[in-house]
């Protein structure tokens, strides 16, 4: 287990500004954890009471000041140290102006790290991240580890952190958003899945989303591991780079430390000797990407000391959870599957890829990135038709029109109506997916809500196809 020295940090009498009062509760809980250990909290938010109301109400018992609507950042200059949530924009003009005064901008995983008693497993990259932090979770307590599971998935990690005890290990997922403020978050385990451009919306550059991806790795010293993609040409160049212990995955080939698909086994070197932990058709979950996802979960158990006595057992009854390839309904030998979690290119590529049938595809939404080209060819090569949606479906049309698609159906008005017309022009033995390469923000509240309006489209169609007895 880590033995990662942290600095002894006193809270009491400390003025901590907490930016951002979003649905997932992430400012909440930074302003109970800190005010429950002395600090004297300010929580601010843009918006106006009434649209905060439930997670002012959430508050309402603890020792915190507000400043909402116009009153925004009103005492910012007054602070010690100034956290945002993942939402919040870093160069936001306040934020600035703190900065500029000497006051340190952190994000809230910094918070988590400075009062966890637990080591941390920290997981990024641009996709597979959910579904890696899961799946480790997942084996390590099959393994009889004691873990709590969050980040930018479920609970905020500041919340695992401050219910941790010593025994126990965090496994986070964390974004570049929160990555990019840190100051000494150091994780005892990080992992770096894969990388392609996204985000740009908001970091730009690729080389800006980058910087802020490779910061999970810049606090961490010889005692602490790195998990890099060998297939992934960037982020396997890291290794040379890190003060950490390196550990690869690769599902071509061997590599001298970490986890590899070998013939048909997963197998586990530790640099030294080689031992299979299980059959690769163990990983049930479906695609070349899942099954990186794997690997890079096996290499992080491996790394925690897990004896992967079990792993097999774990692969085996592991839910990737909603939205991630998810067959919703089979409606007259036509399947629908929901991938509302694939919101960038790289992502729909790969869900192309990893179903078998022959694919009407639902894509489109806002933009994150500008190029859609790879999906084009992805399309020309995978797809029997495609049905644009949203504010990118024109795009995403030109770019496989590009690469010699041609049965590419009018732009839906809305989702339910391209289910409809995807059903419509569905054979028996066809899949309708939902992969939608972009976020979802211009016709939805998010991934989620996109993935259950997807949903009940499809078990209307399926209320309206059942087929009576004769």
């Amino acid at each position: 287990m880590s033995s990662v020295f942290r600095e002894k940090f006193s809270f009491a009498g400390k003025r901590f500004y907490v930016i951002g009062l979003g649905e997932r509760g992430t400012g909440r809980e930074v302003a109970i954890a800190l005010a429950n250990r002395g600090a004297v909290v300010t929580v601010a938010d843009e918006k106006n009471r009434d649209e905060v109301a439930g997670e002012v109400e959430r508050l309402q018992r603890m020792p915190v000041a507000f400043e909402l609507g116009e009153r925004a950042y009103d005492s910012i200059p007054q602070s010690d140290m100034v956290v945002i949530s993942p939402g919040v924009p870093p160069d936001i003009q306040p934020l600035e102006r703190a900065r500029a005064s000497g006051i340190s901008v952190v994000s809230e995983i910094e918070v988590a790290y400075m009062i966890s008693p637990a080591p941390i497993i920290a997981i990024t990259g641009t996709k597979g991240k959910t579904t890696t932090a899961a799946l480790l979770a997942h084996i390590l307590q099959r393994e009889g580890m004691q873990v709590r599971l969050g980040g930018n998935i479920g609970h905020p990690l500041v919340s695992l952190a401050a219910a941790a005890s010593p025994g126990e290990v965090l496994v986070a997922e964390v974004s570049s958003f929160q990555l990019e403020a840190i100051v000494k978050f150091r994780p005892w385990i990080a992992a770096f899945v894969n990388f392609t451009p996204d985000h740009l919306d908001r970091h730009e550059t690729t080389e800006n989303y980058w910087r802020a991806k490779v910061r999970i790795f810049e606090n961490q010293a010889e005692e602490d591991f790195a998990v890099l993609n060998a297939q992934d040409s960037r982020v396997c160049q890291l290794s040379g780079t890190l003060r950490s212990q390196v550990l690869l995955f690769s599902r071509h080939g061997k590599v001298a430390a970490g986890a590899f698909a070998d013939g048909d086994w997963i197998v586990v070197s530790d640099g030294t000797d080689s031992r299979r932990v299980c059959p690769k058709a163990a990983v049930r979950l479906p695609g070349d990407h899942n099954l990186e996802n794997a690997l890079a979960a096996i290499a992080c158990a491996s790394a925690a000391g897990a004896p992967l006595a079990r792993v097999q057992e774990a692969l085996a009854d592991f839910d990737a959870g909603p939205h991630r390839l998810q067959v919703v309904a089979r409606v007259r030998e036509v399947t629908f599957i929901d991938d509302s979690e694939a919101t960038t290119p790289s992502a729909a590529v790969a869900a192309l890829n990893a179903v078998e049938q022959p694919i009407i595809l639902i894509a489109g939404g806002r933009a994150k990135v500008a190029d859609f080209g790879l999906m084009g060819d992805a399309i020309a090569q995978r797809a029997r038709a495609l049905l644009p949606v949203g504010e990118a479906g024109p795009s995403i049309a030109q770019a496989a029109a590009r690469s010699g698609f041609e049965r590419i159906e009018p732009l839906a008005d809305d989702l339910e109506q391209a289910v409809r017309r995807a059903f419509d022009i569905a054979q028996p033995g066809d899949a309708v997916l939902l992969s939608p390469g972009c976020a979802s923000f211009d016709q939805f509240r998010n991934l989620e809500h996109r993935g259950e309006v997807f949903r009940q489209a499809v078990l209307r169609i399926a209320r309206e196809n059942v087929e009576e007895p004769e």
